[in-house]
């Protein structure tokens, strides 16, 4: 038993120094969320959480007030970070990925590969995993995800040491209902 123990602490300590030292690690250093139409829903929390000196997690929760049956639109813009402005505001970027995508319709076949990859990091996190219509639930959230987590996910991606953000846009018939917009910083590759 011993033994077996030894082995198994080694492996996760394995694991640890490939994450942190050799593969893509990447930290949280914002997350802000917008409520668009307050007929439709409000941001109950939006926050990063410290877990540890090189962890930390996103959580927020948007409640929903009135069910959504289709026609759900999500956009997402992943964004890099360039020289600052003189009024000291960030200058943001398109880099690589931008789209625009039908929930509903990715729900049934998740054929989009980039949309694949966003929701398989908030897999096991969130509510949002299943298709249309969201009709019974009070909130929809995301909970817990680690930048431990996303770091394990992301790996092999073309991101440089820098700041990056994920810009998304929520919709339901076309109306832009919530933004939410994830900062992190890729400390090492």
């Amino acid at each position: 038993m011993a033994k077996f123990v030894r082995q198994v602490f080694g492996l996760f300590l394995c694991l640890h120094c490939v994450t942190e030292l050799h593969g893509l690690f990447m930290k949280f250093t914002n997350v802000t969320c917008e409520s668009k139409d307050l007929n439709m829903g409000t941001v109950e929390y939006c926050e990063l959480k410290t877990l540890g000196k090189n962890k930390n997690s996103v959580r927020l929760r948007y409640s929903m007030l009135k069910p959504v049956f289709g026609n759900i639109g999500f956009h997402f813009q992943l964004m890099t970070k360039g020289s600052e402005r003189l009024d000291g505001t960030s200058n943001w970027q398109p880099f690589l990925y931008a789209m625009n995508l039908d929930l509903c319709r990715f729900w049934k076949n998740r054929q989009n590969y980039l949309a694949r990859m966003v929701f398989v990091l908030i897999e096991g996190h969130s509510n949002l995993n299943h298709s249309c219509p969201y009709s019974k639930e009070k909130y929809i959230a995301i909970d817990g995800i680690t930048n431990t987590d996303v770091s394990n996910q992301i790996r092999g991606m073309p991101l440089a040491k820098g700041f990056y953000a994920l810009f998304t846009k929520w919709s339901t018939d076309n109306i832009t209902r919530v933004l939410t917009n994830f900062y992190f910083e890729v400390l090492s590759v």
